[in-house]
């Protein structure tokens, strides 16, 4: 672990940055939602998929939760909620307003990463 942080949190953190970064610049051009916007959302929720699958094999292969498993779970599958809401926005909103949502999706999912992280190690 890298500063206290696993390896997800930092790959959720540039997935996040990046994926926000593009939506904001597509928003800021004036852009409706498109394949560059709407795709770098879809990686983050991929990754947030991966994230769950790991999340099923850390208990089995690694140290078990440090918090509570049920909160963990909360904030996982809120976190797979986030990304896949304001993709399926997107899709029924065609306006910039709908890239600035997207944009917000990868702050958030920095945010619930970091919070699972710590409810699993440090809690």
């Amino acid at each position: 672990m890298l500063w206290g942080y696993d390896g997800w949190f930092w790959a959720a953190v540039v997935l996040g940055v990046i994926s926000s970064a593009v939506c904001l610049v597509q928003a800021l051009r004036g852009r409706a939602p498109d394949d560059y916007s709407q795709g770098s959302v879809l990686v983050l929720e991929a990754f947030l998929l991966a994230y769950c699958v790991g999340s099923v094999l850390l208990p089995i292969l690694g140290p078990s939760a440090s918090g509570s498993v049920l909160e963990y779970w909360g904030y996982l599958l809120t976190a797979l909620l986030i990304p896949a809401g304001t993709f399926v926005w997107s899709l029924v909103e065609r306006s910039r307003w709908s890239t600035l949502i997207l944009a917000a999706a990868g702050p958030v999912v920095i945010v619930m990463v970091y919070r699972m992280n710590y409810i699993w190690y440090y809690q």
